[in-house]
């Protein structure tokens, strides 16, 4: 691991410890928290590869030995993540650090894992806040971001190339796996998510699922995807008229959608010190435009998520969110708006947030 990606999750972990007490261990078991607070990466997610278990004097990673992990001399590497092990080192923080109270997080630990670390008579247990985690994910430091602004750029390279291979039968499923090799062939490491192609009625479903479907002319096309570097996300969609005659009502939601999302990041652009942007007022800002329109009942998601190692994180852009908007958040902007059994329209980019503007990394 080079120096500067171990510097930052040092940086991380000194953070996270703050809040520990002194008899107090926190063990972690999701896969992304466990990359960002020690680099080990999961070749397989839904396998438990490894534990994390973080004190305020000390830090152990569990890991499986057939799996490759380079340590930092903050954190001391057992090559086992078994149960047996597990708890053999839980026993041995409580005799040398007097660990007796252990935050686990529910939302990943197995049923079987908390069953077997239950019979340690020394310990009690609470669930973790994952705001404490979230809080710390959510403001991305230059290692992340470097990674990010690559994972953007590939996707914008791999958006624009795409539209060119554009046919009249080609399926979207075949666009689909365009899209994945070259990804691939642009240096993206892996999809950050399955990609999504939709032609015609399909691209009103927010999370369709390509197809056997043709493309036909004087259709819709909407392809949703992202690239990936160093476990990092980037989230671009696009959306177009297949043919020379466009639909009168699909150059509206165009208009519409487009001006939803300029409004949305001008008010980003606007933001100052003293005047905090809520999330909630982001997603306001662009539903307002889309309801205005005529069109709220077809605007049937969030305006905007968080990006990061997970797909999906904190900085949600809902309208129930009253979290500040603040600088070194990466998040998206994706107004949509979907017409039951005729198309949807949506335009999203990866978007950086600075002091004073955000900046669009896809493009």
């Amino acid at each position: 691991m080079s120096k500067k990606p171990a510097n930052s999750i040092k940086s991380r972990l000194d953070k996270l410890r703050r809040v520990l007490k002194d008899n107090q261990a926190l063990l972690l078991s999701t896969p992304h928290d466990v990359f960002y607070l020690s680099g080990f990466n999961f070749l397989v997610p839904e396998e438990r590869e490894a534990f994390l278990i973080i004190t305020k004097k000390s830090v152990f990673l569990l890991h499986a030995s057939f799996s490759p992990y380079q340590s930092i001399n903050i954190i001391t590497p057992i090559k086992s993540c078994s149960l047996d092990k597990l708890k053999q080192q839980l026993q041995q923080l409580y005799q040398q650090e007097s660990i007796t109270w252990l935050l686990i997080d529910k939302t990943s630990l197995f049923v079987n894992e908390y069953e077997a670390i239950k019979e340690l008579p020394f310990l009690k247990f609470s669930a973790l806040d994952r705001q404490l985690i979230w809080k710390l994910r959510m403001i991305k430091d230059q290692t992340e971001l470097s990674s990010l602004k690559k994972a953007a750029k590939l996707a914008s390279l791999v958006m624009h190339d795409i539209w060119a291979k554009l046919k009249i039968n080609i399926t979207e499923k075949q666009l689909r796996d365009l899209v994945e090799a070259k990804l691939k062939q642009a240096g993206s490491e892996r999809v950050a998510f399955p990609p999504i192609v939709a032609f015609g009625a399909n691209s009103a479903l927010p999370h369709h699922q390509p197809t056997d479907a043709k493309l036909t002319p004087e259709t819709v096309v909407l392809i949703d995807f992202g690239a990936t570097v160093c476990n990092y996300c980037s989230d671009m969609t696009r959306t177009i008229w297949f043919g020379d005659k466009p639909n009168p009502e699909f150059l509206k939601i165009e208009q519409v959608v487009k001006q939803a999302y300029q409004a949305t990041l001008k008010k980003l652009n606007k933001k100052t010190t003293n005047q905090p942007i809520l999330a909630q007022s982001l997603d306001q800002t662009a539903r307002q435009i889309i309801t205005d329109a005529g069109y709220g009942k077809n605007f049937i998601h969030t305006t905007g998520h968080g990006l990061g190692i997970s797909l999906h994180e904190s900085l949600s852009l809902n309208w129930q969110n009253q979290q500040e908007v603040l600088p070194n958040m990466v998040v998206t902007i994706e107004p949509g708006i979907y017409l039951e059994n005729k198309f949807g329209y949506r335009y999203e980019n990866t978007i950086l947030i600075t002091d004073s503007q955000a900046k669009e990394l896809t493009r």
